[in-house]
């Protein structure tokens, strides 16, 4: 299940990958993080330079990200310009750092867009899960339910991110 345009894994296939992700870590107590990635101000990008332009930084984008993280992550396009980044056996610190070398390889370099090359920068939020509530919501049979509030975490701290001025990463706070 893949999306046309980036090639890239889609939200019907994420989700249920996600869950088995966070089933792992449950049981491996080993960490897992999700980055939601959102391109800024896109809109004015398909309305300044036309829809094909969009297409193609949207093409751009998925490339780099899927160039700048590990083999073993998740990554998937999960709506018109936002991304899901699943990052399994890690800890907040590498997490962090991915999030910012993302943000860079974003933002560092514009993008071609037919004649005109692009600035062009994301924003990100990042939720770390909490491994005691996983083993509980398995032992509960919730973990879908589990995964659904991490995924809003890192929703908000995109939101977060957005808030303070955008081409920035926002970590989200643990679930109590």
């Amino acid at each position: 299940m893949r999306d046309p345009l980036t090639g890239l894994y889609n939200r019907r296939y994420a989700m249920p990958h996600l869950d088995r992700i966070a089933g792992r870590a449950a049981q491996t107590g080993r960490g897992f993080a999700v980055m939601m990635l959102d391109l800024d101000r896109f809109k004015a990008v398909n309305d300044t330079h036309g829809h094909a332009a969009g297409d193609r930084v949207l093409m751009e984008t998925a490339a780099r990200l899927s160039d700048n993280i590990r083999k073993h992550d998740l990554l998937a396009r999960i709506g018109g310009e936002e991304f899901l980044i699943a990052m399994p056996d890690t800890d907040p610190d590498r997490v962090r750092l991915a999030a910012a070398r993302l943000r860079r390889v974003i933002a560092d370099h514009p993008m071609a867009a037919g004649p005109a090359l692009l600035p062009v920068t994301v924003s990100i939020g990042i939720a770390f899960a909490d491994i005691p509530a996983l083993r509980e919501a398995v032992a509960a049979d919730q973990l879908t339910a589990s995964v659904k509030r991490l995924l809003e975490r890192a929703d908000k701290a995109l939101y977060s991110a957005k808030a303070q001025g955008r081409n920035t990463v926002n970590f989200g706070r643990t679930a109590a």
